[in-house]
């Protein structure tokens, strides 16, 4: 943490003006690319039109990714100047082992399971029509492009954001702490309502614990991909799901997630040797 002398708006600025480039960028964006689409349906046709109406889940998912990517490169020379900046001030390698991500994926996958089994046998999930809504698009995109979405641009665009640029930059004013706190906290103020912005909390303190512990970015990038992955792909199918969501699962998991979490604090990070 340093003190730069700079006024708490200046600090605040600093930290959330990518997130409003990004935010704003992936809108427009997301906009421009809808109105596209439908001058599209116009010109090539019924067939087409009718198709795209068919598969109007996955398609508007597609639109969505495309919208991260281009709100995603709209950041990246930040993102690349705090990732080399993080890199070089570290003085730790951090956890490089197969056995310290194999820990982290156990970690990932049961945390994010548990987590939405709790949330849906306490009944938040089900009191949300807003959610309701969000999770009958989700699950109605196409397994193969869900996986590519959810699986590897979703995690890739949000982690750079949010742990490349807001996290970085938040541990030059805060604690690491405060700092794996905060960013938590906007990472699930990002999703836009309560149940999602409950279970992104969680989640989002998660993965910034696990960037700062591994010292790595593919550690958050890991950990976002696999949690993403495991919902979709028991969400996807209704029964399965619903086979799934048992107090005895939720147990499982939880008890998984904690001994994961228990053998990654007691890994060492390794000295960078100057």
């Amino acid at each position: 943490m340093t003190d730069r002398g700079e006024t708490s708006f200046k600090k605040t600025w600093n930290i959330l003006m990518p997130f409003l480039v990004y935010f704003l960028v992936h809108d427009l964006a997301q906009a421009g690319l809808a109105v596209l689409l439908n001058l599209s349906m116009g010109v090539f046709g019924k067939a087409y039109a009718e198709y795209m109406i068919a598969h109007a889940q996955t398609v508007n998912a597609i639109l969505n990714a495309l919208s991260l990517l281009i709100g995603m490169a709209s950041v990246g020379p930040m993102a690349y100047r705090e990732l080399r900046f993080a890199r070089e001030e570290g003085g730790f390698l951090g956890i490089k082992t197969v056995r310290g991500y194999l820990l982290l994926s156990f970690f990932a996958v049961s945390l994010a399971m548990g987590t939405n089994i709790w949330m849906m046998l306490s009944g938040i999930a089900q009191s949300s029509a807003v959610y309701a809504g969000i999770e009958k698009r989700q699950y109605g995109v196409a397994f193969g492009a869900g996986l590519l979405i959810y699986g590897v641009l979703s995690p890739m665009a949000e982690e750079i954001v949010f742990r490349g640029l807001i996290y970085n930059r938040m541990k030059r004013y805060f604690s690491t702490g405060v700092s794996i706190a905060v960013c938590g906290l906007l990472f699930g103020a990002y999703h836009g309502n309560l149940v999602q912005g409950i279970y992104g909390t969680i989640l989002g303190i998660a993965i910034t614990y696990s960037y700062e512990k591994y010292k790595s970015f593919a550690a958050p990038l890991l950990f976002h991909s696999l949690a993403n992955l495991s919902v979709f792909t028991a969400g996807s199918n209704r029964y399965r799901m619903d086979g799934i969501m048992t107090v005895l699962n939720g147990a499982v998991f939880t008890i998984i997630a904690a001994v994961s979490l228990f053998f990654i604090q007691k890994q060492k990070n390794t000295q960078i040797v100057k």
